[in-house]
């Protein structure tokens, strides 16, 4: 995922993804399916949430947003894509692995989602 500070102009050839800086979201502000799948483990309290908005590099466009809990302490992590556009691209929150903080969690939610050919 490529970040371009503020200023510095894009090519015009530049295409890809890009997010916004993260925000905390309640365990409401989540997608369903996402909340149901974390209501289900025990701790869940303990989890970290965070939603991120993604947008299509060359034009602009809001792409959707990931809504991501994780456990800090397992490096477990479950994460879904908002699709601007789709009713429901994902059928269910997909698990995956992590190492590090908030940035790493959704870099590697990311690279699932850019491997599974729904973001670039």
């Amino acid at each position: 995922m490529t970040k371009t500070p503020i200023g510095q102009p894009w090519a015009d050839d530049e295409t890809g993804t890009y997010c916004v800086s993260p925000s905390e979201p309640t365990l409401a502000e989540v997608h369903p399916l996402l909340m149901a799948v974390l209501l289900m483990i025990p701790g869940y309290p303990d989890w970290a949430l965070c939603s991120v908005n993604v947008y299509d590099m060359g034009s602009g466009a809001p792409l959707g947003s990931f809504d991501i809990g994780f456990d800090p302490r397992s490096g477990r992590a479950c994460g879904y894509f908002n699709v601007v556009g789709y009713e429901q691209l994902m059928s269910k929150p997909l698990w995956f692995d992590y190492s590090g903080d908030e940035s790493d969690v959704i870099e590697a939610f990311y690279l699932l989602m850019r491997n599974a050919r729904h973001v670039q």
